[in-house]
């Protein structure tokens, strides 16, 4: 059996509550959480089941930690991740991993440098369904992909959030829009021509509405959309010239998740295992770490899923 980690959080948001659930159905030890305000670190520990709250300094000096997971604001996972390699810890950092291309190679940089791990936590890939269609896909039941659709959304109440502030990396793209631009890049490969639009239709400085189409040098296409303007919807379909399937919903997988495929044995749907992402993906991180067990979504990744938002944007990088 694979050692279990001893963990350590940088950021006491929301987010945590996913992950910590999942890292609670295994023998893994949170040790610490690190919040810049001390009483919400208190309350986030008491309520995570952490041993102890503190900085985020405290986190990256702590000699009980074996890695530690980054997910305060989007600006600021770069630094905080070059600071935890230079800490000497392995880093499993929430997605994006930096809202730049050049900010992803320092991180990648880094962690390289001081002997260290970095994986981003699309936590969705280590789910069982996903491993399921990777077979399918990989079997050649579809034929060859043609198409590619990707979506996801919900709709953002109104007031203050990190997701709307430009200068902590928000926005609809950077947030849901990036699952879509990963799994389109995991099946599809890299793009050679992207075209898309981005709102700001809350005129608030980031987009909130967006979508683009995806080419790749196979002559497939994607299509990937996202919003924070519209109900809550995530899916994923992919098409090729023998067959097609779909899985909804796609990234947050509950237990009423529908994989339907339709392929030369005609309609049928299968049945989605029972599974936590957050869990497998913490799993994997051990698996990495103690036996050298490659990621699914390792640090440099994330360079080429930033390099697509970038184009996305019509920046640069």
């Amino acid at each position: 059996m694979t050692k279990p980690l001893r963990w350590g959080i940088i950021g006491s948001g929301r987010i945590n509550r996913r992950f910590v659930g999942g890292l609670k159905r295994t023998d893994h030890q949170l040790k610490i959480i690190g919040s810049r305000d001390r009483q919400r670190g208190e309350t986030a520990a008491a309520e995570y089941g952490a041993e102890r709250a503190g900085r985020y300094e405290d986190v990256l000096s702590a000699s009980d930690i074996d890695v530690v997971y980054v997910c305060p604001a989007n600006s600021l996972h770069a630094s905080w991740t070059i600071r935890a390699a230079e800490a000497g810890k392995h880093v499993l950092c929430e997605k994006p991993m930096a809202p730049t291309v050049a900010e992803c190679h320092e991180m990648v940089a880094a962690c390289q440098h001081h002997g260290v791990h970095l994986v981003e936590a699309f936590m969705y890939r280590y789910h069982p369904a996903w491993q399921k269609i990777r077979a399918i896909v990989d079997s050649g039941a579809l034929g060859e992909l043609r198409l590619l659709h990707a979506h996801f959304s919900f709709n953002m109440p109104s007031g203050p959030n990190i997701r709307l502030q430009p200068e902590l990396g928000g926005g609809a793209i950077q947030d849901v829009g990036c699952y879509c631009v990963n799994v389109a890049r995991w099946f599809l490969g890299e793009p050679n021509r992207v075209r898309g639009i981005a709102l700001d239709r809350r005129g608030v400085g980031v987009d909130t509405h967006a979508a683009a189409t995806l080419e790749f040098p196979s002559g497939a296409l994607a299509q990937v959309s996202c919003s924070f303007d519209t109900t809550g919807f995530q899916s994923v379909e992919i098409l090729g010239d023998r067959g097609r399937l779909e899985l909804q919903p796609s990234f947050l997988i509950t237990d009423q998740a529908s994989l339907r495929i339709v392929d030369a044995a005609g309609e049928h749907v299968e049945p989605v295992p029972v599974a936590d992402s957050y869990t497998e993906e913490i799993l994997a991180m051990a698996r990495l770490i103690h036996e050298g067990i490659p990621s699914l979504t390792p640090g440099i990744d994330a360079v080429r899923t930033q390099a697509v938002i970038a184009a996305w944007l019509g920046k640069e990088g």
